[in-house]
């Protein structure tokens, strides 16, 4: 059995499959995180130009909800939007193997399909899961994501093409054949460059959900009997060898996809890069004991040696578009260093703060490698010649890996922040943490009912 042929029959077994307790509350979480992220970014211009390409249409077969606003577009057309939408702050979790952003890629693709099928929040939430371990499986303990990046792709799209399509083949209950072309069909329509990424251009937002839009589109072809490639992922002219440029099939793909990686995805609780969160919880934690920035003579940031060199991390400045503060470890730590917080607010409206410029001035990434993707330290020399020193592990745990009070909180706060009334995602979070200790027969259609109750239905 060849890797694609594994991912099918993985995916057609999963179907069937009930979720572990702690991976089915780990995949709500997440679901919450999407939901939430989306109706906070609705007013950022790519969101909303996204929404605005979607033809609103009536309530029938085929159709689903775009969360920003409550109006119903045709499946494909919601997916692109929300897609857009979760991506838009660069918020979204991440999943580390793959290098990758699935919480905009697959939640938008397995809660349409749920709604559109009239499916429960554990039908959803097993088809998330699927999207989930199948990106980590791919990235291949980073062995195929780091292909990727080296070669100048962008690896949340381009694996999460085929992420999406997972999560559609167990949404749709397609069989082991007709999943393994979905994956197929998913792999040879993937890709996107890093080049937004690097210059601050704002197609990246667009990349995801193009990337969700087209893992929907692989697996409801596969349904309707579209054949893919046998050999998709491992062919001689397949994924790995044109794409990510490998000749020898990672010894992660002879193993299935496990759920229980769902324990290992982070939230990104910042608007900047994943690479750049440990360093600005860190700085988060510098802030937070109040030292006298007045004083600060050098700062030296330490991050693990892969990320300094991710395409954006080393920019300085001048900043004249916003995703290029959120690409950069100076201003990320910086103005976390200043404000304390670091929403997405301050990459459009603090790119030319005078404080956050001039510490940046003093700033000094250092590659570490020692450490990995989790470890951050940010030492502030003063001018009596004391050094400060934090590190993203004197942080709480919950802060990236949220638990359920952690996410309920933060779904709160972004549905408040968005102007939905107050107590309602502290209600509606419950209700779902409590449908799935419940066994998730919550439906799927009532969490998009009262997630969109009030919403103004109109494509601005």
């Amino acid at each position: 059995m060849n890797a694609t042929q594994r991912l099918g029959t993985f995916l057609a077994r999963h179907a069937d499959s009930a979720l572990a307790p702690p991976v089915a509350s780990k995949a709500a979480i997440c679901l919450i995180d999407a939901l939430g992220l989306a109706i906070v970014a609705r007013d950022e211009p790519t969101a909303a130009a996204a929404r605005a390409l979607a033809t609103p249409v009536g309530e029938g077969v085929g159709t689903a909800r775009i969360w920003a606003d409550g109006s119903r577009a045709a499946l494909a057309e919601a997916v692109l939007a929300n897609g857009v939408a979760v991506h838009a702050h660069f918020q979204d979790d991440t999943e580390h193997e793959s290098w990758s952003h699935p919480g905009s890629l697959v939640p938008p693709v397995s809660i349409a399909l749920g709604e559109a099928l009239g499916q429960s929040l554990a039908d959803v939430l097993r088809a998330t899961v699927a999207g989930y371990a199948t990106m980590k499986w791919l990235g291949a303990g980073e062995i195929v994501a780091r292909a990727l990046i080296g070669r100048g792709i962008r690896t949340s799209p381009t694996l999460g093409t085929i992420g999406a399509a997972a999560a559609a083949a167990v949404a749709l209950r397609l069989d082991a054949a007709k999943a393994a072309s979905a994956v197929a069909i998913a792999a040879n329509t993937t890709g996107g460059t890093l080049e937004p990424v690097r210059c601050g251009s704002d197609e990246w937002r667009v990349q995801n959900g193009r990337a969700a839009q087209g893992g929907l589109t692989a697996a409801r072809l596969a349904a309707q009997g579209v054949v893919g490639a046998p050999d998709a992922l491992e062919g001689a002219k397949g994924f790995l060898r044109a794409l990510a440029g490998l000749t020898e099939t990672p010894p992660h793909w002879a193993r299935d996809p496990d759920p229980a990686m769902m324990a290992e995805v982070n939230a990104k609780p910042f608007a900047t890069l994943g690479d750049n969160m440990a360093a600005v919880i860190a700085a988060r934690v510098v802030h937070r004991d109040g030292i006298d920035l007045a004083q600060a003579r050098r700062i030296t940031v330490r991050i693990w040696r892969p990320y300094s060199e991710y395409p954006g991390t080393s920019f300085k400045g001048p900043f004249e578009r916003t995703v290029q503060t959120q690409a950069s470890t100076a201003f990320a730590v910086a103005a976390m260093l200043v404000y304390g917080e670091l929403d997405y607010a301050m990459g459009v409206n603090n790119r030319r703060d005078p404080r956050i410029l001039a510490l940046i001035e003093t700033i000094t990434v250092v590659p570490d490698d020692e450490g990995g993707p989790m470890d951050g330290t940010v030492a502030v020399e003063l001018a009596d010649g004391r050094v400060h020193r934090r590190s993203a592990a004197d942080s709480t745990e919950t802060l990236i890996f949220q638990d359920e009070p952690r996410a309920t909180d933060v779904f709160e706060q972004r549905l408040v922040g968005a102007g939905r009334p107050a107590g309602l995602g502290q209600a509606l979070a419950a209700d779902i943490f409590a449908s799935v200790r419940d066994g998730g027969g919550m439906p799927i259609r009532t969490v998009i009912d009262r997630l969109t109750s009030g919403a103004k239905g109109e494509h601005a």
